[in-house]
Protein backbone atom coordinates (compact mmCIF):
# COMPACT_ATOMS: atom_id res chain seq x y z
CA UNK A 1 0.00 0.00 0.00
CA UNK A 2 0.79 3.56 -0.75
CA UNK A 3 0.00 6.77 0.62
CA UNK A 4 -0.45 10.02 -1.16
CA UNK A 5 0.08 12.31 1.92
CA UNK A 6 2.61 10.07 4.12
CA UNK A 7 2.80 12.89 6.62
CA UNK A 8 -0.30 12.55 7.95
CA UNK A 9 0.66 8.79 9.52
CA UNK A 10 2.03 11.06 11.93
CA UNK A 11 -1.00 11.17 12.94
CA UNK A 12 -0.96 7.58 14.31
CA UNK A 13 0.25 8.42 17.15
CA UNK A 14 -3.37 9.79 18.64
CA UNK A 15 -4.90 6.02 19.10
CA UNK A 16 -2.34 5.51 21.81
CA UNK A 17 -2.31 8.51 23.86
CA UNK A 18 -5.84 8.46 23.83
CA UNK A 19 -5.71 5.14 24.88
CA UNK A 20 -3.45 6.41 27.78
CA UNK A 21 -5.69 8.81 28.19
CA UNK A 22 -8.67 6.43 28.89
CA UNK A 23 -6.29 4.57 31.25
CA UNK A 24 -5.44 7.21 33.22
CA UNK A 25 -9.12 8.49 33.74
CA UNK A 26 -10.17 5.23 34.85
CA UNK A 27 -7.31 4.77 37.64
CA UNK A 28 -8.46 8.70 38.41
CA UNK A 29 -12.05 7.45 38.33
CA UNK A 30 -10.58 4.39 40.90
CA UNK A 31 -8.84 6.24 43.20
CA UNK A 32 -12.31 8.74 43.58
CA UNK A 33 -14.44 5.89 44.69
CA UNK A 34 -11.98 4.90 47.29
CA UNK A 35 -11.85 7.79 48.76
CA UNK A 36 -15.51 7.63 48.84
CA UNK A 37 -15.67 4.57 50.79
CA UNK A 38 -13.92 1.40 51.44
CA UNK A 39 -13.80 -1.05 49.03
CA UNK A 40 -16.14 -3.51 50.76
CA UNK A 41 -18.52 -0.96 50.42
CA UNK A 42 -18.65 0.02 46.85
CA UNK A 43 -20.66 -3.10 45.85
CA UNK A 44 -23.10 -1.65 48.33
CA UNK A 45 -23.42 1.66 47.27
CA UNK A 46 -23.35 1.10 43.41
CA UNK A 47 -22.91 -1.63 40.76
CA UNK A 48 -20.16 -1.54 38.57
CA UNK A 49 -20.88 -2.14 34.78
CA UNK A 50 -18.82 -5.68 33.41
CA UNK A 51 -15.35 -4.68 31.80
CA UNK A 52 -16.79 -5.53 28.70
CA UNK A 53 -19.29 -2.95 28.39
CA UNK A 54 -17.46 -0.42 29.87
CA UNK A 55 -14.55 -0.72 27.09
CA UNK A 56 -16.14 -2.47 24.13
CA UNK A 57 -17.59 1.44 22.93
CA UNK A 58 -14.09 2.65 23.90
CA UNK A 59 -12.54 0.43 21.88
CA UNK A 60 -14.99 1.47 18.36
CA UNK A 61 -14.40 5.16 19.10
CA UNK A 62 -10.64 4.30 19.01
CA UNK A 63 -10.94 1.65 15.88
CA UNK A 64 -12.87 5.07 14.09
CA UNK A 65 -10.10 7.16 14.87
CA UNK A 66 -7.23 4.78 13.26
CA UNK A 67 -9.20 4.48 10.14
CA UNK A 68 -9.71 8.21 9.80
CA UNK A 69 -5.86 8.98 10.47
CA UNK A 70 -5.12 6.39 7.59
CA UNK A 71 -7.91 7.95 5.49
CA UNK A 72 -6.23 11.71 5.99
CA UNK A 73 -2.58 9.88 4.48
CA UNK A 74 -4.74 9.41 0.83
CA UNK A 75 -4.12 5.48 0.90
CA UNK A 76 -3.24 3.50 -2.25
CA UNK A 77 -3.94 0.29 -3.05
CA UNK A 78 -4.01 -2.41 -5.98
CA UNK A 79 -7.57 -3.89 -5.35
CA UNK A 80 -9.81 -5.98 -7.95
CA UNK A 81 -12.16 -3.94 -9.80
CA UNK A 82 -14.65 -5.29 -12.36
CA UNK A 83 -13.48 -4.43 -15.95
CA UNK A 84 -15.60 -4.63 -19.30
CA UNK A 85 -12.92 -4.93 -21.56
CA UNK A 86 -11.71 -8.44 -20.81
CA UNK A 87 -12.45 -10.82 -23.86
CA UNK A 88 -12.19 -14.88 -23.80
CA UNK A 89 -11.87 -16.11 -26.95
CA UNK A 90 -13.15 -19.93 -27.18
CA UNK A 91 -11.42 -21.84 -30.22
CA UNK A 92 -13.26 -24.93 -30.89
CA UNK A 93 -11.02 -27.79 -33.61
CA UNK A 94 -13.92 -28.82 -36.13
CA UNK A 95 -11.81 -31.38 -37.64
CA UNK A 96 -12.94 -34.79 -38.57
CA UNK A 97 -11.28 -36.46 -35.84
CA UNK A 98 -13.76 -34.86 -33.63
CA UNK A 99 -16.35 -37.32 -34.25
CA UNK A 100 -14.34 -40.07 -31.95
CA UNK A 101 -16.41 -41.42 -29.24
CA UNK A 102 -13.88 -42.35 -26.62
CA UNK A 103 -15.61 -39.05 -24.54
CA UNK A 104 -19.09 -39.74 -25.27
CA UNK A 105 -21.36 -38.98 -26.93
CA UNK A 106 -18.67 -38.19 -29.42
CA UNK A 107 -15.77 -35.86 -29.11
CA UNK A 108 -17.63 -32.92 -30.78
CA UNK A 109 -20.80 -33.25 -28.57
CA UNK A 110 -18.83 -32.93 -25.48
CA UNK A 111 -17.16 -29.90 -26.36
CA UNK A 112 -19.99 -27.94 -27.18
CA UNK A 113 -21.33 -28.99 -23.85
CA UNK A 114 -18.18 -28.07 -22.21
CA UNK A 115 -18.40 -24.62 -24.12
CA UNK A 116 -21.82 -23.64 -23.04
CA UNK A 117 -20.66 -23.92 -19.53
CA UNK A 118 -17.45 -22.24 -19.55
CA UNK A 119 -19.65 -19.57 -21.51
CA UNK A 120 -22.03 -19.92 -18.18
CA UNK A 121 -19.41 -19.14 -15.57
CA UNK A 122 -17.94 -16.11 -17.52
CA UNK A 123 -18.79 -12.45 -15.76
CA UNK A 124 -21.97 -10.79 -17.86
CA UNK A 125 -18.97 -7.65 -18.07
CA UNK A 126 -16.43 -9.79 -20.18
CA UNK A 127 -16.58 -10.32 -23.80
CA UNK A 128 -16.53 -13.79 -25.27
CA UNK A 129 -15.62 -14.83 -28.91
CA UNK A 130 -15.81 -17.77 -30.77
CA UNK A 131 -14.00 -19.38 -33.85
CA UNK A 132 -13.43 -23.04 -34.77
CA UNK A 133 -10.42 -24.59 -36.37
CA UNK A 134 -10.33 -27.17 -39.21
CA UNK A 135 -8.65 -26.36 -42.47
CA UNK A 136 -8.46 -22.83 -41.76
CA UNK A 137 -9.60 -21.08 -38.66
CA UNK A 138 -12.55 -19.05 -38.57
CA UNK A 139 -14.45 -16.16 -36.13
CA UNK A 140 -18.19 -17.27 -36.01
CA UNK A 141 -18.51 -14.48 -33.21
CA UNK A 142 -16.39 -11.92 -32.27
CA UNK A 143 -16.03 -11.06 -28.97
CA UNK A 144 -19.50 -9.90 -27.67
CA UNK A 145 -21.20 -9.70 -24.04
CA UNK A 146 -24.28 -11.34 -26.15
CA UNK A 147 -24.44 -15.03 -25.14
CA UNK A 148 -27.24 -15.96 -26.87
CA UNK A 149 -26.04 -15.68 -30.20
CA UNK A 150 -22.76 -17.47 -28.76
CA UNK A 151 -25.21 -20.38 -27.05
CA UNK A 152 -26.61 -20.86 -31.05
CA UNK A 153 -23.14 -20.92 -32.35
CA UNK A 154 -22.05 -23.44 -30.06
CA UNK A 155 -24.58 -25.80 -30.67
CA UNK A 156 -24.55 -25.53 -34.13
CA UNK A 157 -21.10 -26.94 -34.94
CA UNK A 158 -20.45 -29.41 -37.39
CA UNK A 159 -17.33 -31.40 -38.08
CA UNK A 160 -14.85 -30.75 -41.48
CA UNK A 161 -11.74 -32.27 -42.15
CA UNK A 162 -8.06 -31.42 -40.88
CA UNK A 163 -6.36 -29.49 -37.76
CA UNK A 164 -5.09 -26.18 -37.58
CA UNK A 165 -4.38 -24.93 -33.69
CA UNK A 166 -1.41 -21.89 -34.94
CA UNK A 167 -4.29 -20.82 -37.00
CA UNK A 168 -7.01 -21.00 -34.40
CA UNK A 169 -4.49 -18.67 -32.06
CA UNK A 170 -3.62 -16.44 -34.62
CA UNK A 171 -7.22 -15.91 -35.68
CA UNK A 172 -8.30 -15.23 -32.03
CA UNK A 173 -5.53 -13.02 -31.15
CA UNK A 174 -7.01 -10.62 -34.67
CA UNK A 175 -10.16 -10.50 -33.00
CA UNK A 176 -9.22 -9.67 -29.38
CA UNK A 177 -8.82 -6.04 -28.31
CA UNK A 178 -5.48 -3.67 -28.48
CA UNK A 179 -4.01 -7.39 -30.17
CA UNK A 180 -4.06 -7.16 -33.93
CA UNK A 181 -3.05 -2.72 -33.52
CA UNK A 182 0.13 -4.51 -31.81
CA UNK A 183 0.64 -7.43 -33.55
CA UNK A 184 0.85 -5.41 -36.71
CA UNK A 185 3.11 -2.69 -35.45
CA UNK A 186 5.81 -5.05 -33.71
CA UNK A 187 6.20 -8.28 -35.86
CA UNK A 188 6.73 -8.70 -39.15
CA UNK A 189 5.45 -12.39 -40.14
CA UNK A 190 7.11 -14.64 -41.55
CA UNK A 191 5.14 -17.16 -43.24
CA UNK A 192 5.25 -20.05 -45.61
CA UNK A 193 4.84 -18.93 -49.19
CA UNK A 194 2.21 -21.92 -49.74
CA UNK A 195 0.26 -20.64 -47.26
CA UNK A 196 -2.56 -17.80 -47.39
CA UNK A 197 -1.50 -14.10 -46.16
CA UNK A 198 -2.47 -13.83 -43.08
CA UNK A 199 -5.36 -11.34 -42.39
CA UNK A 200 -3.77 -8.65 -40.23
CA UNK A 201 -0.29 -9.07 -41.63
CA UNK A 202 1.14 -4.97 -41.72
CA UNK A 203 3.53 -4.35 -44.79
CA UNK A 204 7.58 -4.23 -43.48
CA UNK A 205 7.69 -1.30 -42.35
CA UNK A 206 10.95 0.97 -41.43
CA UNK A 207 12.06 0.20 -37.64
CA UNK A 208 11.10 2.57 -35.57
CA UNK A 209 11.47 3.47 -31.85
CA UNK A 210 10.18 0.87 -29.09
CA UNK A 211 6.74 2.09 -28.53
CA UNK A 212 6.80 1.33 -24.38
CA UNK A 213 4.57 -0.85 -22.63
CA UNK A 214 0.87 -1.28 -23.96
CA UNK A 215 -1.66 -1.24 -21.37
CA UNK A 216 -3.90 -4.49 -23.13
CA UNK A 217 -7.16 -5.82 -21.51
CA UNK A 218 -7.21 -8.89 -19.98
CA UNK A 219 -7.51 -11.67 -22.49
CA UNK A 220 -7.16 -15.30 -22.80
CA UNK A 221 -7.83 -18.19 -25.15
CA UNK A 222 -9.10 -21.69 -24.37
CA UNK A 223 -8.58 -24.18 -27.20
CA UNK A 224 -10.78 -27.37 -26.98
CA UNK A 225 -8.78 -30.16 -29.75
CA UNK A 226 -7.77 -33.78 -30.00
CA UNK A 227 -4.36 -33.78 -31.92
CA UNK A 228 -1.55 -32.20 -33.58
CA UNK A 229 -1.83 -29.27 -35.92
CA UNK A 230 -1.31 -30.65 -39.41
CA UNK A 231 -2.21 -27.34 -41.55
CA UNK A 232 -1.95 -23.88 -41.31
CA UNK A 233 0.26 -21.00 -39.28
CA UNK A 234 3.54 -22.70 -37.61
CA UNK A 235 2.26 -23.41 -34.02
CA UNK A 236 5.60 -22.07 -32.21
CA UNK A 237 5.40 -18.79 -34.61
CA UNK A 238 1.46 -18.79 -33.36
CA UNK A 239 2.36 -19.15 -29.42
CA UNK A 240 5.01 -16.46 -30.03
CA UNK A 241 2.49 -13.88 -31.27
CA UNK A 242 0.26 -14.90 -27.87
CA UNK A 243 3.46 -14.60 -25.43
CA UNK A 244 3.73 -10.89 -27.42
CA UNK A 245 0.15 -9.79 -26.92
CA UNK A 246 -0.09 -11.28 -23.56
CA UNK A 247 -2.80 -13.57 -24.07
CA UNK A 248 -2.92 -16.95 -21.80
CA UNK A 249 -3.87 -20.58 -24.19
CA UNK A 250 -5.54 -22.43 -21.77
CA UNK A 251 -5.68 -25.49 -23.70
CA UNK A 252 -8.76 -28.81 -23.00
CA UNK A 253 -8.06 -32.01 -24.45
CA UNK A 254 -10.84 -33.83 -26.10
CA UNK A 255 -10.04 -37.31 -25.98
CA UNK A 256 -8.36 -40.57 -23.94
CA UNK A 257 -4.84 -41.65 -24.48
CA UNK A 258 -6.03 -45.11 -26.30
CA UNK A 259 -7.81 -42.70 -28.90
CA UNK A 260 -10.83 -44.31 -30.45
CA UNK A 261 -11.53 -46.95 -33.55
CA UNK A 262 -14.73 -45.93 -35.39
CA UNK A 263 -15.79 -47.56 -39.28
CA UNK A 264 -15.34 -44.92 -41.50
CA UNK A 265 -16.25 -45.58 -45.60
CA UNK A 266 -16.68 -49.09 -44.06
CA UNK A 267 -13.37 -49.52 -42.59
CA UNK A 268 -11.70 -49.80 -39.02
CA UNK A 269 -10.16 -46.13 -38.53
CA UNK A 270 -7.92 -45.29 -35.56
CA UNK A 271 -8.94 -41.59 -34.22
CA UNK A 272 -5.65 -41.05 -31.76
CA UNK A 273 -5.46 -38.39 -29.20
CA UNK A 274 -2.43 -36.50 -28.38
CA UNK A 275 -2.30 -33.67 -26.28
CA UNK A 276 1.69 -32.62 -26.38
CA UNK A 277 0.61 -29.11 -28.44
CA UNK A 278 -2.28 -27.87 -26.36
CA UNK A 279 0.20 -28.84 -23.13
CA UNK A 280 2.87 -26.80 -24.89
CA UNK A 281 1.19 -24.01 -25.95
CA UNK A 282 -0.49 -24.04 -22.31
CA UNK A 283 3.07 -23.89 -20.50
CA UNK A 284 4.67 -21.19 -22.58
CA UNK A 285 1.72 -18.57 -22.48
CA UNK A 286 1.11 -19.27 -18.72
CA UNK A 287 -2.04 -20.90 -19.31
CA UNK A 288 -3.25 -24.45 -18.10
CA UNK A 289 -3.92 -27.75 -19.61
CA UNK A 290 -6.47 -29.99 -18.89
CA UNK A 291 -8.47 -32.63 -20.11
CA UNK A 292 -12.56 -32.78 -20.79
CA UNK A 293 -12.47 -36.05 -18.81
CA UNK A 294 -11.85 -34.45 -15.67
CA UNK A 295 -15.24 -32.97 -15.54
CA UNK A 296 -15.00 -31.34 -12.21
CA UNK A 297 -11.25 -29.90 -12.40
CA UNK A 298 -12.63 -28.15 -15.45
CA UNK A 299 -15.60 -26.66 -13.74
CA UNK A 300 -12.86 -24.99 -11.32
CA UNK A 301 -10.60 -23.75 -13.55
CA UNK A 302 -13.46 -22.00 -15.63
CA UNK A 303 -14.72 -20.58 -11.76
CA UNK A 304 -11.08 -19.23 -11.82
CA UNK A 305 -10.78 -18.19 -15.46
CA UNK A 306 -13.98 -15.98 -14.95
CA UNK A 307 -12.28 -14.16 -11.57
CA UNK A 308 -9.14 -13.68 -13.66
CA UNK A 309 -10.78 -12.47 -16.64
CA UNK A 310 -13.58 -10.53 -15.65
CA UNK A 311 -11.66 -8.96 -12.49
CA UNK A 312 -8.57 -6.42 -13.14
CA UNK A 313 -6.52 -5.25 -10.12
CA UNK A 314 -5.54 -1.37 -10.27
CA UNK A 315 -4.13 1.39 -8.41
CA UNK A 316 -7.05 2.96 -6.42
CA UNK A 317 -6.87 5.78 -4.30
CA UNK A 318 -9.19 3.79 -0.42
CA UNK A 319 -9.43 7.43 1.27
CA UNK A 320 -12.93 6.91 1.19
CA UNK A 321 -13.19 2.93 2.06
CA UNK A 322 -11.23 4.04 5.00
CA UNK A 323 -13.45 6.58 5.88
CA UNK A 324 -16.42 4.67 5.92
CA UNK A 325 -15.44 1.78 8.12
CA UNK A 326 -14.41 5.00 10.82
CA UNK A 327 -17.90 6.46 10.21
CA UNK A 328 -19.26 2.95 10.97
CA UNK A 329 -16.96 2.18 13.91
CA UNK A 330 -18.38 5.47 15.29
CA UNK A 331 -21.89 4.44 15.39
CA UNK A 332 -21.85 0.91 16.13
CA UNK A 333 -19.80 2.20 19.57
CA UNK A 334 -22.03 4.99 20.05
CA UNK A 335 -25.06 2.20 19.95
CA UNK A 336 -23.33 0.04 22.54
CA UNK A 337 -22.92 3.08 24.90
CA UNK A 338 -26.45 4.14 24.23
CA UNK A 339 -27.85 0.60 24.93
CA UNK A 340 -25.81 -0.18 28.13
CA UNK A 341 -25.68 3.26 29.66
CA UNK A 342 -27.90 5.27 27.96
CA UNK A 343 -25.72 7.97 27.51
CA UNK A 344 -22.78 8.66 24.95
CA UNK A 345 -19.47 8.84 26.66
Amino acid sequence: MEFGWPVMLWALAAPPLLLWGYVRLLRRSAKRETALADAHLLGVLWSRPPAVRRHVPVAFYLGAVTFLTFAMARPIAAIPLPVNRAALIIAIDVSKSMIGEDIQPNRLKATQTAALELLRAMPGSAKVGLVVFSDYAQVLVPPTTEREILRESIAGLKVLQSTGVGSAIVESLRVLPGRRELLGERLNIQRDPQQPALPFAPPPAAPGPDPGPVDLPPAAIVIFSDGVSNLGVNPTLAISLAVDGKVKVYGVGVGTTNGSVMTVDNQLVLVPFDPTLLQQMAQATGGQYFEISKSEELRKVYRQLGRSIGWERRRTEVTSFLAGAAGIFMLVGALFSMMWFRRVP
